[in-house]
């Protein structure tokens, strides 16, 4: 696994910065004072984070036209403050995930409505990302291993069938997810929010592995282009020290 910094990886593939709104609502949660009309008015201002959050609001609903809360308002009123850090830090790693498909692989995928993508029942690869500090948590990402083979041959440039070696398509996931996660990261230690994070732990299983909880909440994500569907989970506690 590749021991770049993780800012020299994110300058090196072209990783978005974090968006102002993000920065703007990260600095009023590290407070743990921040008002509630304060926080509203910068989700509201950003079409993404208030998708975000209506979602978790309505863990019930399997697209966005079933949502019975519908205001920022309410939504904050159902989850908590403390569940708005988790999906601003959704909105920069969204962006790492498409830019580095894109960048790495070649393949070109999109966020989709998490409920469009089916539980992994049989094996497949699942890779994980552990930090801790001020904000702790993990990022969780599956994908099927016909998936895993198809990204990993896109970022070799190698033909699918030459590829048959788990530990290279597991290694070559890993490198992605140490990609990603890295702007992440930044993000975090720009919030105020500095963290230890652990090298991507990549493996196969034959079945789902039950999620860890946190106090800030759990946020499902899920992407889909070009044959390539994955979810992404993230678990934030905003609080933990």
């Amino acid at each position: 696994m590749s021991s770049l910094d993780y800012r020299e990886l994110a300058a090196r593939y072209g990783l978005e910065p974090i968006p102002d709104s993000v920065t703007r609502l990260t600095q009023l949660l590290a407070r743990q004072d921040a008002d509630l009309e304060a926080i509203a008015r910068v989700v509201s201002a950003d079409p993404e984070l208030t998708v975000r959050l209506l979602r978790v609001a309505n863990p019930r609903a399997t697209s966005d036209e079933e949502f019975t809360i519908e205001t920022v308002e309410q939504a904050l009123l159902r989850t908590g403050v403390g569940c708005v850090l988790l999906l601003a830090m959704g909105v920069p790693l969204t962006t790492a995930i498409v830019k580095t498909f894109r960048t790495m692989a070649g393949i070109e995928v999109r966020s989709v409505h998490p409920a469009s993508v089916p539980p992994f029942k049989s094996e497949h690869l699942y890779g994980r990302i552990r930090f801790s500090g001020k904000a702790t948590g993990q990022i969780e990402l599956r994908m099927t291993m016909l998936v895993a083979r198809r990204v990993a041959a896109a970022v070799l440039q190698s033909p699918e069938d030459h590829l048959q070696d788990p530990a290279t398509i597991t290694d070559t996931v890993g490198e992605l997810l140490n990609i990603v996660t890295g702007n992440f990261k930044s993000n975090l230690c720009d919030a105020g929010l500095n963290c230890c994070i652990e090298p991507p732990q990549v493996q196969l299983l034959a079945q789902p592995a039950s999620s860890s909880t946190a106090a800030g909440g759990v946020e499902r994500l899920a992407f889909r282009g070009n044959g390539v569907e994955l979810a992404v989970t993230m678990i934030v506690d905003p609080w933990a020290e």
